[in-house]
């Protein structure tokens, strides 16, 4: 099961409560609603009463919506032997603004691909905020210390922050259930609504997904409506690292596999198949939504029967449709346009003592559904678009009688760990009837073996381990945030490095300009700094105990417009220049730049493939930025033309290429930042170094630094720095420090 669990109670948010409240004489007791959160969360409450400590005595805190208790209810007195529950009040309008509108009129159909059924409207994104804040409001008066917090779901992507502004040291989880589309889709949402959403979600410490198509479509939208630099799975927010990751959620393998065998199943079982004779049984359940292409399968059983008539009479295709929204019109008309479909279909095939699809539109019991599971030679579960899909776990488990076949689509997430099913696209109707014919022509040890496969793949990966892999990964995401903390300048550590900088007698920093000292701006030329930090290192400049080292790669007439009039030594190009506080520039290196010459038409060929990207030309170096370009896009073009510049440079040994923020540059490798850094130091007896700044090119110079010196990194990236800082802010108010 993994390492010990490091809370004591576990606290949900999700949209609904999964419960009916019944009012008896002695209070109101909840009783369980079905559904695929509810069902793993109470199989894990069941886990947790047998596991020995504090967990084995405090039920599960449950926080959502209930239209089954009066708006005035306030007593606490809901029994359940599972869970204590917390109502969320949500006023009838509000909640028809917030969850019927924002949530299942725009982002239901937007995270599912069907941006033309999304109702884009102002009302809507205020009550989806609103109703966060409520349910905000009920989480903060039931967090206790130690408390793992875990919110469920697209109707609540903007809890996590409303909840770390309140509770910044809580433990945090969110798990979106849907798919989170490619940046393409979501970005049709207005700027402030999808930096809401996203900046909500990265209010949490770890963010799981289902699969890693959804992981990676989110961290790009991360990427390009916020800016935060991602490495990997990790996202360096200005205040914390956030991990987003994959977590296919699991079922209770055990519960279905075992049910299957069941004297009520088994009664299920025998009543079905004096129904069937000798034919084979085709089945699929899905609730009533666009998204589960229920047409589609249809159109798909129909092209089976014209395909393969000798199958005609020998199969039944028993679809279930679970009743869902039928008081909106869509959805009315869905089920009509199915009714219509499904009567079209067995008129046009159907004998005296046949009909090929047996239609039914309401609700299984959990012993129908196993029965059906099991006895059903083909499993058809074809959506259009789904964010796993239990159904087909489902079916799986329940595989103990018939050994059937499961044909699933490639747009469930669960088609990425169920590889030995006939994976399909639901919306090729040939494919869907060829793979039925294959599903039911296919020999029993095959099937076998593609079951015992997928059996074993979800019985070791089930609701328990992927429950304890999120625990897991959340308390490693925050081991890591921990060990960022203790390297965090934090006013002790600053008034230490204060208490030493006052004490020393000869004194050198180093400070990187962009990034450091200036926000990045859309073309360099642009990015000025401002009158309180010029004036903060004028301050320090005017100690003739203190020597201020502005090192940058700018060019040497930038930095001197900036810097002319202020008693520094700057440092230009990355070393290429050098001028002493007053004094006039020198160059370190004296070596020819015809090479320009060849590596000038090679960035110029990908300023024009890569738009948004341009050159900016040095004394001794030449740079490729792509600040302005597509995100993605760029770092493809940036591989392509690092490997073209190393091939370039391969035997020209004085050549290096140099990678900054977002900015490629060609350069000598006889000088650099901390070449130029330790030539200076060796003039003066220094007895106190600090440097500070924010890229690879400051990384060099961190290394060469003696292990007295105090160096800062400036965001929350790796770094070989003794110290971090979260933003430019943070670092000009502790310069700020030391000129007091």
């Amino acid at each position: 099961m993994g390492r010990e669990l490091q809370f004591s109670r576990l606290v949900i948010a999700a949209y609904r409560l999964p419960f009916r409240f019944i009012n008896y004489k002695s209070g109101y007791r909840a009783v369980q609603s079905t559904g695929g959160l509810v069902s793993a969360m109470l199989a894990l409450s069941e886990s947790f009463r047998n596991t020995e400590g504090s967990l084995s005595d405090n039920k599960i805190v449950w926080a959502g919506v209930t239209d089954s208790l009066p708006e005035d209810f306030n007593s606490g007195k809901i029994e359940n032997e599972y869970f204590n529950i917390k109502p969320v009040f949500l006023p009838h309008k509000l909640n028809e603004l917030y969850y019927g509108g924002f949530c299942n009129d725009l982002l239901w159909p937007l995270f599912h691909y069907f941006p033309s059924y999304s109702v884009f409207n102002k009302e809507y994104f205020s009550a989806y905020e609103e109703a966060n804040h409520r349910f905000c409001e009920q989480m903060i008066k039931n967090i206790l210390p130690g408390d793992f917090i875990w919110i469920h779901d697209y109707q609540l992507m903007m809890l996590p922050d409303m909840i770390r502004k309140h509770h910044p040291d809580a433990t945090i989880g969110f798990f979106l259930h849907i798919p989170f589309p490619s940046f393409e889709l979501f970005r049709l949402l207005p700027r402030h609504w999808r930096e809401s959403l996203v900046g909500g979600m990265l209010g949490a410490d770890l963010i799981g997904f289902h699969t890693n198509d959804y992981a990676q479509n989110f961290i790009k939208s991360v990427k390009r409506t916020l800016g935060y630099e991602c490495k990997q799975n990790l996202i360096y927010t200005p205040h914390k690292v956030v991990k987003a990751d994959v977590f296919p959620i699991g079922i209770d393998y055990d519960k279905f596999h075992s049910a299957s065998l069941n004297k009520n199943v088994v009664g299920e079982k025998r009543k079905i198949k004096a129904l069937l004779s000798d034919q084979k049984l085709i089945f699929s359940v899905d609730r009533l939504d666009y998204s589960k292409g229920l047409l589609h399968r249809l159109k798909g059983f129909e092209t089976f029967l014209e395909r393969y008539p000798q199958w005609r009479t020998k199969t039944v295709f028993n679809m279930v449709v679970v009743p869902s929204r039928d008081n909106i019109e869509k959805y009315r008309e869905m089920k009509k346009e199915i009714e219509s479909t499904v009567g079209r279909i067995n008129g046009r095939f159907s004998t005296l003592s046949w009909r090929p699809i047996v239609y039914q539109y309401r609700s299984l019991s959990f012993n129908e559904l196993v029965a059906l599971y099991d006895i059903s030679d083909v499993g058809l579960i074809t959506p259009l678009r789904d964010g796993m899909n239990l159904v087909a776990k489902e079916y799986i488990a329940s595989q103990n009688e018939n050994r059937g076949v499961l044909i699933l689509s490639e747009m469930a997430g669960a088609a990425a760990e169920l590889t030995e099913a006939l994976v399909i696209n639901p919306a090729d109707d040939i494919e869907v009837a060829d793979s039925i014919f294959l599903a039911l022509e296919m020999n029993r040890k095959e099937k076998n073996a593609r079951i015992e496969r997928m059996q074993k793949r979800i019985s070791s990966y089930n609701v328990f381990t992927w429950a304890r892999d999120f625990f897991d990964q959340t308390y490693d995401t925050i081991e890591g945030q921990r060990q960022m903390r203790v390297r965090i300048l934090t006013r002790d550590i600053s008034s230490l490095i204060l208490q030493e900088f006052r004490l020393s007698s000869r004194r050198m920093l180093f400070l990187d300009y962009d990034g450091t000292l200036v926000s990045f701006a859309r073309y360099p030329e642009q990015a000025v700094i401002d009158k309180h930090t010029l004036g903060i290192i004028q301050k320090l400049a005017e100690d003739d105990s203190t020597e201020v080292v502005i090192i940058s790669g700018r060019t040497k007439d930038f930095l001197e417009r900036q810097f002319g009039a202020t008693r520094v030594t700057l440092v230009a190009e990355h070393g290429y220049f050098i001028r002493e506080p007053y004094g006039s520039w020198l160059s370190s290196d004296n070596s020819e730049t015809s090479w320009k010459r060849a590596v000038m038409p090679i960035l110029t060929e990908y300023v024009s493939r890569c738009n948004g990207t341009f050159i900016e030309e040095k004394s001794g170096c030449l740079a490729w930025h792509y600040r302005n370009a597509d995100v993605d896009f760029a770092q493809l073009r940036l591989n392509e033309l690092r490997d073209d510049l190393s091939e370039m440079i391969r035997h020209k040994a004085d050549l290096e290429i140099l990678e900054g923020h977002k900015v490629l540059e060609i350069k000598s490798n006889k000088y650099n930042k901390a070449m130029v850094a330790m030539n200076l130091i060796e003039k003066g007896n220094y007895d106190f170094l600090l440097a500070a700044g924010d890229d690879k090119a400051d990384e060099m110079l961190f290394r060469r630094l003696p292990m007295t010196a105090h160096t800062i990194r400036v965001g929350f990236m790796p770094s070989v720095a003794r110290y971090s800082v979260p933003d430019i802010p943070h670092l000009v108010h502790f310069l700020k420090r030391l000129t007091e």
